[in-house]
């Protein structure tokens, strides 16, 4: 795909990670539409991405991907605003482990699914869409287990094999879509701190699993744009090394009748 003039949502937006993506497409000259629940820290993104790349190419909007309306009100606005979204980056996800289990399933997995199926909807080309791709925010949690957040593990997974599953759609083609997943470790975010806390499992046990340190989300973000370059990439799953941002696991996904 050819980025430039592309129109993208990224939803967790203004999150660490979110706002490493939205940078990275914004640089490709992509005009992108930043969706989080948190109102203060999105706008101090718009303000300062608009600075820098111009008032037109980027906003911001509240956005719960735990709500039905409100999310199809949002994806709607950005329709209206820009007449197409050409990607959809679902990126939103929290981590308690020791809390509310309901909404780690609601936004982790829930709004992976809500926001893909609002992209299909408009993007397939057998009900008047101009196609595009949906990439999903998943973890190296998302094939592999880790004892210490055993349901934000369930998530993941089930966003792999939701992910996988219409990457492996007979039809694409026709539909005009593609789909992918990134899967990174650690990296530094705003939810670090609640991530040690909400573990079954103490701090010292991320210390050892996790020894290879934490990501760079630029690193992150730089597997993100290669994916949507990549016009033979539909289905894959993009694993970074935590530490060298260059060595890249990719996993194709599999035929439906293996």
């Amino acid at each position: 795909m050819q980025i430039k003039g592309k129109v993208a949502i990224v939803t967790g937006g203004a999150g660490a990670l979110g706002q490493a993506m939205v940078r990275a497409l914004l640089e490709k000259e992509a005009k992108v539409c930043v969706f989080d629940i948190h109102s203060g820290r999105g706008a101090e993104v718009q303000t300062e991405l608009q600075n820098q790349f111009g008032a037109n190419n980027v906003s911001f909007s509240i956005c719960d991907v735990t709500d039905d309306k409100g999310f199809k009100d949002a994806f709607d606005g950005v329709v209206a605003q820009h007449g197409k979204v050409d990607i959809m980056v679902n990126n939103a996800a929290i981590v308690d482990e020791r809390g509310d289990i309901d909404r780690v399933l609601l936004v982790n997995l829930g709004g992976t699914i809500r926001g893909s199926n609002l992209a299909i909807k408009h993007m397939r080309r057998d009900e008047g869409g101009q196609g595009g791709i949906v990439i999903n925010v998943s973890s190296i949690g998302g094939f592999t287990p880790f004892h210490a957040l055993p349901s934000y593990v369930a998530t993941k997974h089930g966003i792999t094999g939701f992910t996988r599953s219409w990457a492996a759609n007979p039809h694409l083609e026709t539909l005009g879509l593609r789909f992918g997943q990134l899967c990174p470790t650690f990296f530094n975010s705003f939810i670090v701190p609640d991530v040690e806390k909400q573990m079954l499992y103490g701090k010292e046990h991320m210390d050892k699993d996790h020894a290879n340190g934490n990501q760079d989300p630029k690193d992150i973000a730089a597997g993100l744009i290669e994916i949507l370059e990549d016009d033979d990439s539909n289905g894959v799953l993009l694993h970074s090394h935590p530490v060298d941002g260059s060595r890249r696991v990719t996993i194709q996904v599999a035929d439906e009748s293996t």
